[in-house]
């Protein structure tokens, strides 16, 4: 198991409640909003951590970019390298 499945299921094996409060953890770290394919309608959304909630069709429907590369939690999870696109391809494990 790598670490980023080790990750999905540690947040799995939390109570409903915890697992909201880690999503919400990990959301912070994102740097999505950096990115040029990231919208206004995706920020009013709050939508972030695609690497591991997967795409969003009803805001983000161009790529205008990909900062997955470089985003310290894809990074520290080993991911957003070879699977990335994250908000228009679908999550890490839905693109393995």
């Amino acid at each position: 198991m790598d670490k980023f499945e080790q990750l999905i299921q540690d947040v799995l094996n939390m109570s409903e409640s915890d697992q909201k409060k880690a999503v919400e953890s990990y959301k912070d770290s994102c740097i999505c909003q950096t990115c040029p394919t990231y919208n206004k309608c995706a920020s009013d959304a709050n939508e972030k951590l695609f690497c591991v909630t997967g795409k969003n069709a009803d805001c983000i429907t161009e790529l205008r970019g990909c900062e997955c590369p470089t985003c310290p939690l894809a990074k520290s999870l080993d991911v957003g390298v070879i699977n990335n696109t994250y908000c228009l391809s679908g999550g890490e494990l839905e693109q393995r």
